[in-house]
C-alpha cells in the first residue's frame, strides 16, 4: 500500500538534527521508521543500512502477554551512524491488517490503575502483565516502586510469573528493549533518543515512554545522565495513535514530556478512526494529552488543538461524523488520482491504496488511518511542528 522507502533528505546529507526535534527531517525519519517497522527483519536491515545509510542496531520480536503463544510485538532500533551517533531511533510496529490479536488490542477498552488508569491491552503487548493472572499487575506496581528507588533497575519491571521471565524464548518488550537502550546510550554518549510508532505502535511507544518515567519518578537522584534513558529522550512521535490512559495519565505525561519544551508530537490525519478510540466520554474516560498536530483532508495543517478538541468529532461514533467522513473519503479517493500530477511521482498511489480508499466509503475512517496519509502529511506539511517555533505563514493562517 505504501511503497516509499527513501527518506525526504538524500542519505548522503542525512544526519538527524537533534537541536531541532520538531523539524520536517526528523518527522520524516520517524514516519518512515514507523512504516518500515511493519516489514520483516531482512527488509528493515536493507532499508536502514543500504537505503538510508544509517546503522541498524537490532530488531525485536517480543512476547505478548495477551496473545500468550505468539511473539506479536515487534520493534527495531537504529542509529544515524555507526560510531558517535547523534540519534537513536526506536520504532514499534503498528496494527497489522490481518492480525486479529492486534485489532483486539486496539478495540479493547479495559484499563488498570498503575498508578493512573492505563489501557490493559497495551500493558500486555509490552509484556508487563497478563489479565488471566491479575496478580501480575500488582507485582508490576511493586516492581515499578522498587525500581524507581535503585540506581538501576535490579529486577525486571514486568509483573509476569518467574517461569515466563526466565524463559529466554520470550522477549518481553519493555524490559528487554529498555535494557538494550541503556547499553546503546552508554556507547553513544552524545546521542539523543527518538521513539515512534503508527497506530498500535504509537500507543506502545507512548506507554513505553510512560514506563521510563514511572521507573525514575520517585527518586531521580540515583540516575546519571548516561543511564537515565528518559532524560536522553529528544522526542516522541506518534501517527494515528489510539488513546492510552485517563485524564490523570494524560496530565502526568504532559508534564513529563512537554515541560519545559515540547517533546511529544501526535500527528492526526483528518478522519482517522483509530485516533478516536478508546472513547473519550464519561463511560470510558480515556484521554489524549498534549497537542494534536491535526492535518485536514488535503494534507494542510489545521490548528494545533488540545485534546478537549482533538480534531473534529473526537469520538468515532457520531451521526454527523458518519456522514461527513464518507464525504471526505470520497474527496480523498478522487484526490488520490491527481496527487502525482500535483506533487510528483513519489505521491502516486498503488492499486491497493485505492482499494483501501474505496473501503473508506463503506467504513468511515479506515482509509484515513493509512500510513500513505501520514507520510504525505509530513512531506507536504510545515517545516516545523512546534507552534512556539513556527514562522510558517500557511500555518499561521490556519489558526
Amino acid at each position: 500500500m505504501e511503497p516509499r522507502i527513501s527518506l525526504l533528505q538524500a542519505p548522503s546529507s542525512q544526519r538527524l538534527c537533534l537541536s531541532c526535534p520538531d523539524s520536517k527531517a526528523v518527522a520524516d525519519v520517524c514516519a518512515m521508521a514507523s512504516k518500515v517497522a511493519y516489514e520483516n527483519p531482512k527488509f528493515i536491515e536493507f532499508v536502514v543500512n543500504q537505503n538510508w545509510k544509517m546503522h541498524l542496531l537490532g530488531t525485536y520480536n517480543c512476547w505478548n502477554g495477551k496473545s500468550q503463544k505468539t511473539n506479536s510485538t515487534q520493534a527495531f532500533i537504529f542509529a544515524d551512524r555507526e560510531t558517535d551517533a547523534g540519534a537513536i531511533v526506536l520504532a514499534f510496529r503498528g496494527t497489522e491488517a490481518f492480525n486479529a490479536y492486534d485489532w483486539c488490542t486496539d478495540l479493547d477498552f479495559s484499563w488498570y490503575e498503575l498508578p493512573q488508569l492505563v489501557h490493559l491491552g497495551f500493558l500486555e503487548a509490552l509484556g508487563l502483565g497478563d489479565r488471566t493472572r491479575m496478580q501480575s499487575f500488582q507485582r508490576l506496581k511493586q516492581n515499578i516502586y522498587e525500581n524507581s528507588r535503585t540506581p538501576l533497575p535490579q529486577t525486571p519491571t514486568s509483573g509476569l510469573p518467574d517461569f515466563v521471565l526466565s524463559d529466554e524464548t520470550k522477549l518481553l518488550a519493555y524490559d528487554h528493549i529498555s535494557a538494550e537502550l541503556v547499553t546503546i546510550l552508554r556507547k553513544h554518549r552524545n546521542a539523543k533518543l527518538y521513539i515512534t510508532g503508527h497506530s498500535l505502535g504509537g500507543a506502545l511507544a507512548t506507554l513505553f515512554t510512560a514506563m521510563l518515567f514511572y521507573n525514575r519518578e520517585e527518586n531521580r537522584v540515583f540516575y546519571s545522565t548516561e543511564d537515565d534513558v528518559a532524560r536522553r529522550l529528544a522526542a516522541l512521535y506518534t501517527f494515528g495513535q489510539p488513546r492510552v490512559g485517563d485524564k490523570s495519565f494524560a496530565s502526568f505525561m504532559d508534564t513529563s514530556l512537554n515541560k519545559p519544551t515540547m517533546r511529544y508530537f501526535r500527528v492526526v490525519y483528518n478522519n482517522d478512526m483509530v485516533a478516536r478510540v478508546p472513547f473519550d466520554n464519561s463511560l470510558f474516560g480515556f484521554k489524549h494529552f498534549g497537542n494534536s498536530c491535526y492535518f485536514t483532508y488535503n494534507y494542510t495543517p489545521g490548528t494545533l488543538l488540545r485534546d478537549t478538541a482533538l480534531c473534529p468529532f473526537p469520538n468515532f461514533f457520531s451521526p454527523v461524523y458518519m456522514v461527513l467522513s464518507r464525504l471526505y473519503a470520497l474527496f480523498e479517493l478522487v484526490q488520490s488520482f491527481f496527487m502525482s500530477y500535483r506533487y510528483g511521482g513519489e505521491f502516486s498511489e498503488t492499486r491497493l491504496s485505492t482499494v483501501a480508499r474505496i473501503a473508506g466509503l463503506l467504513v468511515p475512517g479506515i482509509a484515513g488511518h493509512s500510513l500513505v496519509n501520514y507520510i504525505n502529511c509530513v512531506r507536504l506539511g510545515p517545516d516545523r511542528l512546534d507552534p512556539a517555533c513556527l514562522q510558517n505563514t500557511e500555518w499561521d493562517k490556519s489558526q
